[in-house]
């Protein structure tokens, strides 16, 4: 095997045109293990081409295709090494064009070798598109050559140039074949340290993505945003210059954050609208990225009449990517070059991910902004909304204890007082006009409740004119006085004494409000409030919020009055039917010994035919006495004056003897009874309000059940109560009805067609819960009534 092959080739080297198979093998094995010893590209192409001089050719060239699909000449290599950078100047003389034919550009369309046998000097010209490249061509010197193009997963990578000097170096096709098996080892070597640049870039972004990503997390404003984005570490590596550029609502551009621009064109761009700004203007409308890799393609893209902005812009690439969120442009990212760009995707992809980046994090940003200007005015709202509450929870508080306590009118204003003092403000004082018609404190309350402050209570009318306390100038002109100061002259004025001022500025009121409590156009008194360190000072919501509480004072006092009144005629009236009643027991007892006495004076003539009139007499002299007796029991519940006489009797023995007492007024409705009770129920009742009772249920079930049977049940419920039923399968009641049945005088049915006075369930109620037991009713329309009491053995 010859020395001096790859790694050393020396002056033995000898594999051109080489039919050694050994030889060839070892070459391709030495060029495989060099190949493969870099992950770097370039460093792989380098390798190629020095391998390939001297032993496959006088010099080498190897083109790649970019990202972009241009061709760039990356490795070259001469037998005089003083050469090779020829090799590179005759590719930057002019770039290849991809659409030529024949030579490198048509190895790279089609992925297919081409074998140069003989190129003639006269053919030089033809293989050269300048002068300059001509001149260089000779220079090196271009007897026979051949390419071979570079693939890996069929794709074409690049292209290998394998160029001899010589005259009688013609290569053949061994060395195609050898040229074709280097470029495969070499092409598998490249496409290895292309995917691992690709890799490792990919790691990259991503870990500056990640770094973006934190650092953007952190920001809590907009600037913060544009800052994290700015920094030096983040940015993406390349731009001269870039910014960060919000958009207000009506349109206009603000900075945010930049480098690298002057303070001046930073300031041009404030204040302007985003349509204003060439080529912000089609990322705003489009909604997408904006590249431009040259500083010609700008001008190509700006109308003349704008290009006075291009120093926003620089003099090379420019890019501006729209920072957009759900349809809605926050923003710009703009990014300038001194120098041309080839935008690759895997940048472009890099950039619109800080552009979402910052996207949302502008979003957030914004949303922070937002919830923090919330939070303030919530602060602000709550602040307000607590004084509204305690406003509100006094004004609630003060209506139900003045309507729950309309009988007692003074408790009520002094529970007032002291709410109002506990919620609203540091004291409250109440007065009313007295018989006198001057005012009179009848409440007064302080926070400290050891503190006495009716001394605050209006100066009498002797006192010294033009010097009137707060509250009774708001009585005499019944108008509201707030004072939201209250100073040493207004001190001076209320006070009564030199123990008097002492002990008003041991309070040390600093806001002062009287509202007059007026109804009918009369003025009936007088409320005042005041505060005191550390309370706060009252405002005019405090005016409004003590106005409507006199005004419902007001109302509670026309109400107590009228309920005075009220209560004094319900009295008057419970006392006359009481004194009615007795009177009328009188002439209804003469009239039961009237009757009986002309039933004795006539005889027995006369007996058969006054008979039944005597008896319809009777029985309406009965209805007379027992409507009597009602009126009776409910002027005495009324006054409270129903009393038991409680005694051992046995509760099955008085329903029989009801019942029995009723048989006549069964018999007349129709009605057909039953009486189930087990055994004696003995038990401790009054036995005349018990048989009143049970008249009065059976009496009820006789008028609404007529023509139907009626069930009446008696037994023990438990150890210590009884149970008492009456059924019947009459007219029923509605259910809407049920709730006041058992109230005075109320009636479930028609009085047209059923008389009384709506008194036997009331009374019958009053009586039972007297006894501590209770009355229930169950009831449908057309299914009947079961009304049920339930007594304690023992009687109350």
């Amino acid at each position: 095997m010859a020395e001096g092959l790859p790694g050393g080739a020396g002056p033995s080297a000898r594999l051109r045109g080489s039919d050694d198979a050994e030889e060839r093998i070892a070459f391709l094995a030495s060029a495989g293990e060099l190949l493969s010893s870099s992950l770097e590209s370039r460093t792989v192409l380098q390798r190629l081409a020095e391998l390939a001089v001297p032993l496959l050719a006088d010099w080498c060239a190897v083109d790649v295709l970019t990202a972009d699909g241009c061709v760039e000449r990356v490795a070259a290599a001469h037998r005089a090494p003083e050469q090779a950078a020829l090799v590179l100047e005759l590719a930057r003389l002019q770039p290849l064009d991809l659409a030529a034919a024949g030579g490198i550009p048509e190895v790279l369309r089609t992925g297919k070798a081409a074998l140069l046998p003989e190129v003639p000097d006269a053919t030089l010209p033809g293989l050269v598109s300048t002068a300059a490249q001509l001149e260089v061509a000779r220079r090196l010197g271009i007897r026979a050559g051949l390419i071979v193009p570079l693939l890996a997963r069929g794709r074409v990578l690049g292209a290998l140039s394998l160029v001899r000097c010589e005259e009688a170096g013609a290569p053949g096709a061994a060395d195609l074949e050898l040229a074709l098996e280097l470029a495969r080892r070499a092409s598998l070597s490249l496409d290895n340290a292309l995917l691992y640049a690709e890799a490792r870039g990919v790691q990259q972004r991503t870990e500056r993505l990640q770094a973006v990503t934190a650092a953007l997390s952190r920001a809590a404003t907009a600037e913060d945003v544009a800052e994290a984005l700015m920094h030096e570490d983040l940015r993406p590596a390349g731009p001269s210059r870039g910014a960060v550029l919000g958009m207000l609502e009506d349109g206009r551009l603000h900075v945010l954050g930049s480098f690298g621009y002057a303070p001046a064109v930073l300031d041009s761009l404030r204040g302007l609208w985003a349509d204003q700004v060439p080529l912000l203007d089609r990322a705003l409308s489009q909604l997408e990225p904006q590249w431009f890799g040259t500083h010609e393609a700008v001008l190509r893209a700006i109308p003349e009449p704008a290009r006075d902005v291009l120093g926003v812009m620089g003099t090379g690439a420019w890019a501006a990517l729209p920072l957009k969120v759900e349809h809605r442009v926050r923003g710009f990212l703009m990014f300038a070059w001194d120098t041309p760009q080839r935008f690759l995707a895997e940048e472009r992809g890099f950039m619109s991910s800080l552009a979402q980046q910052c996207a949302q994090a502008l979003e957030r940003a914004a949303l922070y902004e937002a919830l923090r200007e919330r939070g303030g005015k919530l602060h602000l709202a709550l602040e307000v909304g607590k004084e509204a509450e305690e406003r509100l929870f006094f004004l609630l508080e003060a209506s139900r204890a003045l309507a729950e306590h309309l009988d007692d009118v003074e408790w009520t204003l002094e529970h007032l007082s002291r709410v109002a003092a506990e919620n609203v403000a540091t004291y409250c004082l109440v007065e009313l006009v007295g018989s006198d018609g001057e005012l009179r404190c009848v409440a007064a309350s302080h926070r400290e409740q050891e503190r006495d402050v009716s001394l605050l209570a209006a100066l009498p009318p002797s006192w010294v004119e033009g010097t009137l306390h707060p509250a009774r100038e708001c009585f005499l002109s019944g108008e509201t006085r707030f004072l939201p100061e209250v100073g040493p002259e207004l001190l001076e004025r209320m006070s009564q004494g030199h123990g008097h001022r002492a002990f008003l500025e041991s309070l040390n009121p600093h806001s002062l409000l009287a509202v007059p409590v007026r109804t009918r156009g009369r003025t009936l008194g007088v409320i005042t409030l005041g505060t005191s360190a550390p309370c706060r000072r009252l405002v005019t919501a405090d005016v409004a919020m003590a106005e409507e509480l006199a005004r419902r004072v007001a109302v509670a006092l026309e109400n107590a009055s009228l309920y005075r009144d009220a209560q004094a005629a319900v009295r008057l009236r419970d006392e006359f039917l009481s004194v009615a009643s007795h009177e009328l027991k009188t002439p209804l007892t003469s009239l039961k010994l009237q009757h009986g006495l002309i039933e004795r004076a006539v005889g027995e003539e006369g007996r058969e035919r006054v008979r039944p009139r005597l008896a319809t007499a009777m029985r309406q002299v009965q209805r007379l006495s027992a409507l009597v007796d009602s009126l009776l029991d409910v002027s005495r519940i009324s006054l409270g004056r129903l009393t038991l006489e409680p005694a051992d009797i046995d509760l099955g023995q008085a329903v029989r003897d009801a019942v029995d007492r009723m048989e006549e007024v069964f018999t007349q409705a129709g009605c057909s009874v039953r009486v189930e009770v087990p055994g004696p129920l003995p038990g401790r009742w009054d036995s005349l309000r018990l048989d009143q009772v049970l008249v009065n249920l059976l009496t009820n079930a006789a008028k609404y059940g007529a023509g139907r049977p009626v069930l009446v049940e008696a037994a023990f419920e438990g150890e210590k109560d009884v149970r008492v039923s009456v059924r019947d399968e009459g007219i029923g009641i509605a259910a809407e009805d049920l709730p006041r049945l058992f109230g005075r005088f109320e009636r479930a049915v028609s009085e047209r067609h059923y008389g009384g006075l709506g008194l036997g369930l009331y009374i019958s109620r009053q009586i039972v819960d007297a006894m501590g037991g209770r009355i229930e009713v169950e009831s449908r329309p057309g299914a009947g009534s079961v009304f049920t009491v339930r007594l304690p053995r023992g009687g109350r």
